[in-house]
């Protein structure tokens, strides 16, 4: 009898979370080394702000800074838009967790693939919708928290133990937590 039934249906969002969180899993070096140069050319373009060039260099510390997801966004985009133009389905799945891996079918067929042994995950995340499994740097699944209910910390104690895996929690930046208090304070109603 399986522990967990889940089913999950992407959309352009949900691809563009599971494209960021594999970059923040599984590209830590390039993250390191973006900030680095990044803060080495805004550095050297102050103290060369006289010259004509600094501004250049400045403008491409800043661009290296703030295009963290550039190219995740990139591969996400292109699969939506390819999926669209082959006027194609985004994917459905089925998640069952059972007590040594999770099975994986397609929807709406049904189609089972190639279960997920908890042993070969090789990471987890999550951020604020979604846990995230992945079995390899190019492939991952998406387990929204919507989906398990109640049973959200009974999930995450499960599969951390089941995998021997802590989860990776993204924090937002300061920048996406003044975003999300000023879109929960436009839905508020109106304060006499």
């Amino acid at each position: 009898m399986p522990t967990f039934d889940i089913h999950m249906k992407h959309n352009e969002d949900t691809l563009m979370a599971l494209s960021h969180m594999q970059y923040d899993l599984f590209c830590t070096r390039n993250r390191i080394a973006r900030s680095a140069l990044s803060a080495v050319l805004i550095v050297v373009g102050v103290i060369y702000g006289s010259n004509w060039w600094s501004l250049l260099i400045v403008g491409y510390g800043v661009y290296l800074m703030t295009s963290t997801y550039a190219a995740a966004n990139h591969t996400a985009r292109k699969l939506a838009e390819q999926l669209k133009a082959a006027k194609l389905p985004f994917p459905s799945s089925r998640y069952v967790f059972e007590a040594e891996r999770m099975r994986i079918y397609t929807l709406p067929d049904g189609e089972e693939m190639e279960p997920l042994r908890y042993s070969a995950v090789l990471r987890l995340g999550e951020d604020r919708d979604a846990y995230y499994l992945f079995r390899d740097p190019y492939g991952g699944y998406r387990v929204p928290k919507k989906a398990l209910g109640e049973r959200e910390e009974e999930f995450c104690r499960f599969v951390q133990t089941k995998t021997g895996k802590p989860f990776y929690r993204r924090r937002p930046t300061p920048l996406q937590r003044l975003r999300e208090w000023l879109r929960r304070r436009e839905q508020e109603p109106e304060h006499l």
